[in-house]
């Protein structure tokens, strides 16, 4: 048994945010039927290719059986439609008015399926002023402040810096997640679905403490830390590397200054120490003593951890072409309901008869049939 057994998604999702909501969603349990155009998410050339597969899309789109549909065709739409009244949820991340246009909104499907749960991710959401701007990670970085925070927190006079990974899609993703599985709950209750309006910069905005600490102190959370806590704090160089370690005042900076025999401590002092040490050195000794700590480990390492072993951080996918492969494991560990994340993702239109076959009762011939037409 898995968390969301018996739940259906019709995944209309491109580029980042929404394939990872639905992957979570795939990893526990929930049939995600992914539905391209016949030239196939954009992710799918995203470089660099390795026998013609994106690292990207191979890391986002696992747990998804894949099919082909031009919602603009007629037949198409009328497919789509019948697909609606089977599934409890459809996930588009579509620019705002997309889905109306094609007369496929919200308006439409809740009149199809009353129980159906509509959730959209776009750059600012369905309302508003910025409703019909696009937006990828980086303008949601911009906008939301997160830019002008990683310049504070580095380099104050620099410029605005962007995160290396995408944790402007990443964050809508899961709050999307959140939202569906809510809205799945309202629906136990109630027997009615609802729309999930998620966007990019509300997702950024509603995560971020330093607007607490600007509105309130007139600074931003990593300079209240500096401040707050002991300036010995942070990235050390150690003999062959580097590692973290935080001091919150009190008994864990007590326990440090315990460990070093000194009664007061200085940055030189602290340096001095570390450096004379190996990281493992650092980091067994302060760990032992009670000292949040770890070492800053390139990704090889982290492939490698043990710890991350252990928890399963790291797992086997079969791909079709590209054969076993390594990609991050499923972060949620449930006592009973365990996800499993190591579906390879689809190949363009993989399990049109399938999906066409069973759930709409097209044969094959249908399909086929279909397939000469354009509309999968």
């Amino acid at each position: 048994m898995t968390a969301l057994k018996g739940v259906r998604v019709l995944d209309l999702t491109h580029a980042h945010a929404g394939p990872i909501c639905t992957m979570m969603m795939g990893a526990m349990g929930a049939e995600i039927i992914k539905i391209e155009p016949q030239w196939g998410d954009m992710t799918r050339m995203f470089p660099p290719l390795v026998k013609g597969q994106s690292p990207y899309f191979v890391f986002l789109d696992r747990c998804k059986k894949g099919v082909t549909l031009d919602l603009k065709n007629p037949k198409g739409k009328e497919l789509f439609k019948e697909l609606v009244k089977k599934s409890d949820v459809v996930m588009e991340n579509f620019s705002a008015g997309t889905m109306d246009r094609l007369d496929l909104g919200w308006d439409v499907l809740r009149e199809l399926n009353p129980r159906v749960i509509y959730a959209s991710i776009s750059g600012f959401g369905h309302t508003g002023p910025w409703k019909d701007r696009r937006s990828f990670d980086p303008i949601a970085q911009a906008t939301s402040g997160y830019m002008w925070l990683m310049k504070d927190a580095f380099n104050p006079d620099g410029p605005p810096m962007q995160a290396p990974d995408a944790i402007a899609d990443t964050i809508p993703g899961y709050t999307c997640l959140i939202g569906i599985l809510a809205a799945l709950n309202h629906r136990h209750n109630t027997g009615k679905g609802q729309r999930v309006d998620v966007a990019q910069m509300d997702s950024m905005i509603g995560v971020m403490q330093s607007f607490s600490f600007w509105k309130l102190a007139d600074t931003t959370m990593r300079q209240a830390g500096r401040t707050a806590g002991v300036a010995v704090s942070g990235l050390h160089k150690t003999s062959d590397g580097y590692v973290m370690f935080s001091l919150p005042a009190g008994r864990i900076t007590d326990w440090f200054k315990e460990l070093l025999g000194v009664e007061e401590l200085t940055k030189e002092a602290i340096e001095t120490w570390v450096s004379e040490k190996t990281t493992n050195e650092v980091v067994e000794l302060l760990a032992k003593t009670g000292v949040p700590v770890g070492p800053v480990l390139d990704l090889d390492q982290v492939m490698e951890n043990e710890h991350a072993a252990a928890r399963e951080m790291f797992v086997k996918v079969d791909h079709p072409i590209l054969g076993e492969i390594t990609e991050p494991g499923f972060p949620i560990k449930f006592s009973d309901t365990k996800g499993d994340i190591t579906a390879p993702a689809p190949l363009l239109g993989e399990h049109n008869e399938e999906v066409y076959t069973r759930l709409l009762g097209l044969s094959n011939e249908d399909v086929d049939a279909l397939r000469k037409e354009g509309v999968i």
